[in-house]
């Protein structure tokens, strides 16, 4: 299955991106726990909250980032976890495995996405993800070359994520 995944780091380009007809948005949190977390570019659990409401409503998924690798924040990660939670997002895209393991035994109905940043390269590594932290979604890095693409294709049954980008 092929489908659109946008990133929205605002309540406007949230919209945008579901008005286009993304099936998915990913985001952050204005907690400083992502990979994008620039200032004006992260959403309050507020704007979290209505943004799942517009996309549902729309028929699309959020997803939640809380792939930073946290070092000494650890709690700040953990908390955008419940946040995504208690805003009704689809699932969360995380790269360290104490949140991954806090996300699987705290919110077990909230969909677990490994961030690229988890460098999970091979088939092996993201079957390891899938059978301890029950990961539904493996984000390859964007170094990972069509050849490899395929082969982990073949070899897993993890829903594979790929970016796309280039100059527009």
């Amino acid at each position: 299955m092929i489908s659109l995944r946008l990133p929205a780091g605002t309540p406007a380009s949230l919209k945008a991106a579901v008005d286009a007809g993304a099936d998915a948005v990913y985001t952050g949190l204005a907690s400083a726990t992502n990979a994008r977390s620039f200032p004006g570019l992260n959403l309050s659990a507020d704007e979290l909250a209505e943004g799942v409401a517009y996309a549902h409503a729309r028929g699309c998924e959020v997803y939640v980032a809380s792939n930073i690798h946290p070092q000494l924040n650890v709690d700040a990660c953990l908390g955008a976890v419940d946040a995504a939670s208690e805003a009704g997002a689809d699932a969360v895209i995380v790269s360290d495995v104490a949140v991954l393991e806090y996300a699987a035994a705290r919110h077990p109905n909230l969909r677990r996405h490994l961030s690229c940043i988890a460098t999970a390269t091979s088939a092996a590594a993201i079957n390891l993800y899938r059978d301890h932290f029950g990961i539904e979604c493996a984000v390859l890095p964007r170094v990972t070359s069509v050849a490899d693409i395929a082969e982990i294709r073949a070899e897993t049954d993890v829903e594979i994520e790929v970016f796309v980008f280039g100059v527009l």
